[in-house]
């Protein structure tokens, strides 16, 4: 009989008494001890023989000033991403390290959540790198620059984020003839995935000396490596594909007393598009049908087309797109490419207001940071607290201190939802700029008097800059 299948045994005669069960009371407990710490006992470790490891190299890295190392260390207890993100920023701005006794927190982490590791590498100095080649899980840390060595002729055999990023720092060193290397390998490639990361790695340092190539993969069959190059392309303030957009654009819309509405007659008209109007769309099915047509057609021009042809500024223009019938899909478009507007603001302003639901937070999330959060400050005023907070989830942090004194006004003027009246916002807290959301903390605390977490991640952000600021005094 087997140890489980005594032990079991066992328990039964323990369940129904030893007289029914006819063993002996001290038998009965005898094989209880034995077999008890038979099947449940902890097993002792196994015995290593290994020699020691060897000391830690010397360093010349910087550790973090001792007020700086508390704040990781609370930070680390709460486990908080975007505060430990920000507090990696911060270490590297000041040419520090973190303290060697939370390495091996740090490379837990970044092992556990492949997003810190950018951040986290930032700062584990030679002493880390040292710690992480000790054990294979943390091998992700190990240089500084993984694959920054590579030949272009090997780069194409690393994995896929590896061989990315290897072929965008090419690109940064020589862009000129890594562009002669992408284009010699883009039709030997047989696998779409392939050919789409080469065309991708042109999103640095993009220029018109790009355009060639960007054109032959509008070609490509797979829709991954079309969508990629039409992307890019859409970038590029003057190009084939901007005047073959400027052209249907003038074609297919024209200026009514109620705004630009589709001509009679022309291409828009028609229910399907003509084959080289389709390979100047997207091939995902979000360009499809007269409104995706003419997003996509907004989306290849520069705003200075519109400026152009209205004969005004980015103000005028926004407005006069603004009023017609297609005013979402127009500034859905635009919105694309507000880096090359001259004044962005009222562009995203309109765009911001004539769209709704998710597609407004989903405009507000590609535009620049501190213009996402002008231009929320500026449409928000009637908005209810849930749409503010929705909102505002999408603005990358931390947000400019104007921008924080104004959504701390939106947030205290709005009504928050019964369960939430007297929590503070957590991504004002956690987003905001520090040092204004410090100066503000009475009125924080007033306006918002329950104790959450969030104020805890607030008081941690104070504490933060304090440190930095102080090493950076003491120097």
């Amino acid at each position: 009989m087997s140890t489980r299948d005594a032990w079991q045994e066992t328990v039964q005669a323990l369940l129904v008494g030893a007289r029914r069960s006819g063993a002996a009371p001290a038998d009965l407990l005898d094989r209880c001890a034995e077999l008890g710490l038979a099947a449940h006992a902890a097993h002792l470790p196994p015995v290593v023989d290994a020699p020691p490891l060897d000391p830690a190299p010397a360093s010349v890295d910087v550790p973090v000033h001792r007020l700086a190392r508390g704040v990781l260390v609370q930070v680390l207890a709460l486990e908080d991403q975007v505060l430990l993100t920000e507090w990696c920023g911060l270490a590297k701005a000041a040419h520090a390290v973190a303290d060697h006794r939370e390495l091996p927190a740090l490379l837990g982490l970044g092992t556990a959540h492949p997003g810190l590791r950018p951040a986290i590498t930032a700062v584990l100095g030679a002493r880390g790198r040292w710690l992480a080649g000790l054990r294979p899980a943390w091998a992700w840390a190990t240089t500084d620059d993984e694959g920054g060595d590579v030949p272009l002729a090997e780069v194409l055999d690393l994995p896929g984020a590896a061989r990315s990023a290897a072929l965008r720092r090419a690109r940064t060193r020589d862009p000129a003839g890594t562009r002669e290397f992408l284009a010699a390998q883009f039709d030997r490639q047989r696998r779409a995935t392939d050919r789409q990361v080469l065309v991708g790695a042109l999103e640095t340092t993009l220029g018109p000396d790009d355009e060639p190539l960007l054109e032959r993969a509008l070609d490509d069959r797979a829709i991954g490596v079309h969508d990629e190059a039409l992307r890019l392309l859409r970038t590029l303030p003057s190009s084939g594909l901007a005047d073959r957009a400027a052209d249907r654009l003038h074609r297919g819309l024209w200026l009514t007393a109620d705004g630009f509405d589709v001509q009679s007659d022309e291409l828009w008209t028609e229910p399907h598009p003509e084959p080289d109007e389709a390979r100047d769309l997207l091939k995902d099915g979000s360009e499809t049908g007269v409104a995706g047509r003419i997003r996509g057609a907004a989306a290849s021009v520069p705003p200075r087309h519109w400026t152009n042809r209205l004969g005004t500024d980015d103000e005028g223009a926004a407005a006069e797109l603004a009023r017609g019938v297609w005013a979402g899909e127009l500034l859905r478009g635009v919105a694309q490419n507000l880096r090359l507007a001259e004044d962005a603001r009222p562009w995203a302003v309109a765009a911001t207001r004539a769209l709704t639901g998710m597609e407004q937070l989903e405009m507000l999330a590609g535009l620049p940071a501190e213009l996402a959060a002008r231009t929320v400050v500026e449409v928000s005023g009637q908005w209810n607290y849930d749409l503010l907070d929705h909102a505002c989830s999408q603005l990358p942090s931390p947000w400019s201190p104007r921008a924080t004194a104004d959504l701390l006004d939106r947030y205290a003027a709005a009504r928050a939802p019964k369960w939430r009246a007297g929590r503070p916002p957590a991504v004002l807290l956690a987003r905001g700029d520090a040092e204004v959301l410090g100066a503000n903390w009475d009125r924080v605390t007033e306006r918002w008097p329950e104790h959450t977490v969030d104020l805890d991640v607030l008081r941690l952000r104070v504490q933060l800059r304090e440190a930095f600021n102080h090493r950076e005094e003491s120097q």
